[in-house]
């Protein structure tokens, strides 16, 4: 016998037929796709964008009308807290007078610029500086001891006149004469 080719039950498998490509019919309107929506985060965005432009517009006229208004002061934080740097207390007046009152007397001003003369450190008698501090003395008296400041009546030696420092040593100087301190 005679070999023939016999077929194969695959065969039709293996040859795929051939076909014609079809054209896609053209669109009709309402088979178009809506374009996508905007997701979330672009509508976030954009509500971020206007807050912000907002709010430099919002910063910028207050800048403006700050700036234009002339018959307003301005004023910063803390000023007032700062005050007490430029206003001397009675107490800094009183120590000013003082200092200055102690330079009183001591320098011969002549073109020269010599020293003057020591002063005598003759005290009244029965009177004793006890103490100075801040613009008021503690004064021993024959009878007591009383607080004195200058512009106060002493009895036995009149009004008086200035607290002074000479030296180491403070004085007391009244209308009736100069009290030396310890």
């Amino acid at each position: 016998m005679v070999d023939a080719p016999t077929s194969r039950p695959d065969a039709t498998r293996r040859t795929p037929p051939i076909k014609t490509p079809r054209m896609a019919p053209p669109p009709l309107v309402a088979d178009r796709r809506t374009p996508p929506s905007r997701p979330a985060r672009a509508i976030g965005e954009t509500a971020l964008r206007t807050a912000g432009v907002g709010l430099a517009v919002v910063s910028t006229a207050f800048a403006a009308y700050m700036i234009s208004d002339a018959e307003r002061r301005p004023q910063f934080a803390g000023l007032e807290h700062l005050a007490i740097y430029s206003r001397p207390t009675v107490i800094a007046a009183k120590r000013i007078q003082t200092q200055i009152a102690d330079q009183r007397g001591k320098v011969d001003f002549t073109p020269v610029g010599s020293i003057g003369e020591p002063q005598s450190e003759a005290s009244v008698p029965g009177f004793s500086l006890l103490s100075v501090r801040s613009g008021v003395a503690l004064l021993q008296t024959p009878n007591a001891i009383v607080k004195v400041s200058p512009g106060d009546l002493v009895d036995g030696l009149g009004r008086v006149m200035a607290l002074e420092r000479r030296g180491e040593k403070w004085a007391l100087v009244t209308a009736g004469g100069v009290v030396i301190g310890n």
